[in-house]
């Protein structure tokens, strides 16, 4: 009996930290991808011409290349859908 009630409360705590690690791993992206938004330069490289130009992006080429992708699929609803994940 009391090996079910420990599966219990170890299944129960697994699930537990599984949330939370998710929940903080959603929470990173949203301020990567909102920090990357902000920092969006039209003349910095994107996926459609890249070239060898400086990039003035916070999170480097990464970050111009997300932020042109997310503004030219979206637009400004970026800045919404990055709130909502934070």
């Amino acid at each position: 009996m009391n090996i079910k009630n420990t599966a219990k409360l170890l299944i129960n705590f697994t699930i537990k930290r599984l949330a939370e690690i998710f929940g903080i791993i959603v929470f990173t992206s949203g301020v990567l991808l909102i920090s990357a938004l902000l920092s969006y330069s039209p003349e910095d490289p994107n996926f459609i011409f890249p070239d060898k130009s400086e990039i003035n992006n916070i999170l480097g080429f990464r970050g111009s290349f997300i932020s042109d992708l997310f503004f030219q699929s979206i637009g400004l609803m970026s800045y919404l859908f990055s709130l909502t994940l934070i």
